[in-house]
């Protein structure tokens, strides 16, 4: 059911700060909307306090496809529910058709397979159980993905630890402060916040995260991210 044209009925809401943070990104701010739980396509259309932005609310994998083939969406926010397809196979057709697409993946099965979900290659990963904890996963996802940063809230964080029993762990040293700061990356923080967290220098955590990149194998903070959550290093 193609719900895109009932949300017309919506009327203007005021832009909040998460907005105004994917605003001034480089995000395409074209919202794409995927889930069967149709009460929460209209809610989400108006937390989100821009309808004008959403290019299409659905909840099958076969309607969301027209939109991705036409390359209108930059920010596709996808149910692991939906009445027909698969989720999983939505997220890694929309990079292919969208190579500059953001992808938040909202895992609402009781015991999701996280480790899938990152091998789906989205942006974001939230766990619906975690969704009006005081950590504001959807707040912290969202601006993770203003600023080219991956996310993953802590319920999903713990599930990938728990499913990934065999991933090697061990075979890449950290110190506690290197440990320290990766949790925070993997939590979407940005080195300035981290700095400020830990109460040093961003200079010392800049140092931090280069030999972090070094002992990961990759050249960039996202790759390093990345790597990471595949890994399940998120301790």
């Amino acid at each position: 059911m193609d719900l895109t044209a009932q949300l017309e009925a919506l009327g203007p809401t005021r832009i909040n700060l998460v907005l105004e943070a994917l605003l001034s990104s480089d995000l395409r701010l074209k919202i794409l909307l995927v889930s069967a739980n149709r009460l929460g396509l209209v809610v989400s259309a108006i937390r989100l306090k821009a309808r004008r932005l959403l290019v299409g609310a659905m909840t099958t994998e076969a309607e969301a496809l027209p939109y991705l083939m036409a390359g209108l969406p930059g920010l596709l926010i996808c149910s692991d529910q939906l009445d027909s397809g698969d989720s999983y196979s939505l997220a890694r057709q929309a990079r292919q058709l969208v190579p500059d697409i953001r992808i938040m993946l909202i895992l609402e099965e009781t015991n999701p397979d996280v480790a899938k979900a990152v091998r789906s290659n989205v942006d974001a990963i939230i766990c619906a159980g975690d969704i009006g904890d005081p950590s504001q996963p959807i707040s912290r996802g969202l601006l993770a993905i203003a600023n080219h940063q991956t996310y993953l809230s802590p319920t999903a964080k713990l599930l990938l630890k728990q499913q990934s029993p065999g991933n090697p762990i061990n075979t890449i040293k950290l110190t506690g402060r290197q440990d320290e700061i990766l949790s925070l990356l993997l939590n979407g923080d940005t080195e300035v916040l981290i700095a400020d967290k830990l109460g040093i220098s961003l200079t010392t955590v800049k140092d931090h995260t280069k030999v972090l990149r070094g002992k990961f194998g990759v050249k960039s903070k996202v790759e390093l991210v990345m790597r990471a959550m595949r890994l399940a290093v998120a301790r």
